[in-house]
C-alpha cells in the first residue's frame, strides 16, 4: 500500500494568508505607545483596544459558519483577507477616536472569518497522516506575523508616522488576496452553520471542553502576553523602544525551531503528551517574564513564544479530530472565539488595569500560573479518536 505524498503548496499559501491577517492584528502592539499618545489614552484604555478588536474577531468567527455555508470555505478565506485589507487602510487614515474603535472591530471581524475555513481547507488538501506536518507549516503564518509586526513598525516609524504602518499592511493584504484567488486549492464545499443541533452535538463531547480550555490559555500566553509585552519592557523594565521591538520580533522567530518539531512529534508520540510538556514549559517561561530581570528576562522573552507555538499543531489536530470533515469548521469556530476573547482581549485589558495599579509584572505571573494549573486536567483527556462517533 503506497502512501500519498504530502502536497506542500496549499499549506504554504494558507500560511501566507494567515500571516497577513495575524500581522494586521499584531501590529497594534508595537504601535500602542504612539496610538495612546495620539488619542491621549491611559494604560487601561490602550489595553481595551485589544479587547475591542477581539470582540469583532470572536463574533465573526463564531458565526463564520453562516458565511461559509453560503460562500464555501475558499470564498470565505478570500473575503477574510479582503476585509482585513480594507480595515487596515481605513485605520491608516487616522480616523477620529470614535471611529478608530469600529475600525478595529472590522479588522477583527475580517480576521475572524479565516480560522474555521482555513483549517477546513488545509485538512481537505492533506491526508490525515500528514495533518501534523500541514498544521506545522500553517503555523509559520502566526510566527511570521508576530515577527513582522514589531520589525515593520520599527522600520516604517523611522520614515513616517504610525498611520503608515497600517497603510502598508492594508495594501499588502489586498495583494495577498489576489495571489490567493489565483492559486488556492481545496475548500470548494460549504461550511456547517452554528445551528443549535450542530452546536449541542459537539458540546456533548467531553474532550471538547478540555481542548477548549488549553486553547484559551495558550492564546492568552501567545497573543495576550505579546500585546502588552513591549509596553511592559519599555515602561517597567526601562528598555528602549527600538531594542524592545527588535528583540520581541526576533524572539517570535524562535518559534520556528519547535513548531515543525511539534507537528512531527504530534504525529508520532501523540498530542496528549506533547500538550503536557508544552504547557509546563510555556507556563514557567511566562512566569519568568514577570519575575525575571537581566539575562533571565531576556531568556524568558526569547524562549516563551517558541514554547507556546509548539502547542498549536497538537491543539488543532485535537480539534480537527473532534468532528467529521463537514462540521470541522464548527468545532474550530466554537473554540477559537472564546480563546481569542480571553487571550487577545481579556488578558491585555487585565494587564492594562494591573499596570494602572503597579501590578504589571504580577499579571504575567498569573497567566503563566493558570497554564501550569491546567495540566492537572490532562489525565481526563481520553485517547485520540478519529471521528465524532468514536469520541462519543
Amino acid at each position: 500500500m503506497t502512501t500519498e505524498r504530502f502536497n506542500l503548496r496549499p499549506a504554504l499559501l494558507l500560511a501566507g494568508v494567515l500571516m497577513i491577517t495575524f500581522l494586521a492584528r499584531m501590529v497594534l502592539s508595537p504601535l500602542l505607545l504612539h496610538i495612546r499618545a495620539h488619542y491621549e489614552l491611559t494604560h487601561a484604555q490602550g489595553g481595551a483596544l485589544f479587547f475591542v478588536m477581539s470582540v469583532g474577531f470572536s463574533v465573526s468567527m463564531l458565526f463564520s459558519g453562516f458565511v461559509a455555508a453560503r460562500l464555501n470555505h475558499r470564498r470565505t478565506v478570500l473575503t477574510s483577507v479582503l476585509v482585513v485589507g480594507a480595515a487596515m487602510l481605513f485605520l491608516g487614515l487616522s480616523p477620529p477616536r470614535l471611529l478608530f474603535y469600529p475600525g478595529l472591530v472590522l479588522l477583527g471581524a475580517g480576521a475572524g472569518l479565516y480560522g474555521p475555513s482555513g483549517i477546513a481547507m488545509l485538512t481537505d488538501t492533506a491526508r490525515p497522516q500528514h495533518w501534523g506536518k500541514a498544521l506545522a507549516i500553517h503555523e509559520i503564518g502566526p510566527i511570521l506575523g508576530f515577527f513582522g509586526a514589531p520589525v515593520l513598525a520599527t522600520v516604517v516609524l523611522r520614515l513616517a508616522g504610525w498611520e503608515a504602518v497600517f497603510l502598508v499592511v492594508g495594501v499588502t493584504s489586498l495583494g495577498v488576496a489576489v495571489l490567493f484567488a489565483g492559486h488556492a486549492e481545496g475548500g470548494l464545499f460549504p461550511g456547517v452553520p452554528p445551528s443549535p443541533q450542530n452546536v449541542l452535538r459537539i458540546w456533548s463531547i467531553g474532550r471538547f471542553w478540555i481542548v477548549a480550555l488549553f486553547f484559551v490559555l495558550a492564546v492568552g500566553l501567545e497573543i495576550g502576553v505579546y500585546s502588552m509585552l513591549p509596553t511592559f519592557l519599555v515602561e517597567l523594565r526601562g528598555w528602549s523602544e527600538e531594542v524592545t521591538n527588535t528583540l520581541v520580533g526576533v524572539s517570535r522567530l524562535t518559534a520556528l525551531i519547535l513548531v515543525f518539531t511539534s507537528g512531527w512529534l504530534a504525529d508520532r508520540i501523540g498530542t496528549k503528551r506533547l500538550i503536557l510538556g508544552v504547557a509546563i514549559s510555556a507556563g514557567l517561561a511566562t512566569v519568568g517574564i514577570g519575575v525575571g530581570g537581566g539575562p533571565l528576562l531576556v531568556t524568558a522573552v526569547i524562549v516563551q513564544p517558541m514554547l507556546v507555538a509548539a502547542f498549536f499543531p497538537a491543539g488543532l489536530i485535537e480539534l480537527s479530530r473532534i468532528a467529521p470533515a463537514e462540521s470541522r469548521n464548527l468545532a474550530i469556530a466554537l473554540v477559537l472565539p472564546i480563546a481569542n476573547v480571553f487571550g487577545s482581549g481579556v488578558v491585555p485589558a487585565v494587564l492594562g488595569q494591573l499596570a494602572e495599579r503597579d501590578l504589571f509584572a504580577a499579571g504575567f505571573v498569573g497567566v503563566g500560573a493558570l497554564m501550569l494549573a491546567a495540566t492537572a486536567l490532562l489525565p481526563l483527556l481520553p485517547g485520540t479518536p478519529h471521528t465524532m462517533e468514536e469520541a462519543q
